[in-house]
């Protein structure tokens, strides 16, 4: 379980602070979110592996982070029951 604190949000940013989580989560969100042309950029680092916490930064250039985030998480369940199918058929 891990406990999630927003640092900033607005239009187009948004910085977050993850307690409990390393490369699990932002692995995947990142790379998908890089392939978004409407994220300027995205970014996470880990302060220590033993500490858990990881730090989050997205920018945007259309739209707002959140709906940036939205459609990433989208993107990997479709991939991950496109995955399922594929290997239980």
């Amino acid at each position: 379980m891990f406990n999630l604190e927003i640092l900033r949000l607005d239009d187009k940013y948004l910085e977050i602070k993850v307690k409990g989580e390393t490369y699990t989560l932002f692995s995947p969100l990142v790379e998908y979110l890089s392939n978004d042309p409407d994220v300027e950029y995205v970014q996470f680092d880990v302060d220590h592996p033993l500490q858990e916490n990881a730090y989050f930064k997205l920018k945007v250039r259309r739209g707002t982070p959140l709906e940036a985030v939205k459609r990433a998480v989208n993107s990997i369940l479709a991939d991950l029951e496109e995955l399922e199918k594929s290997l239980f058929q």
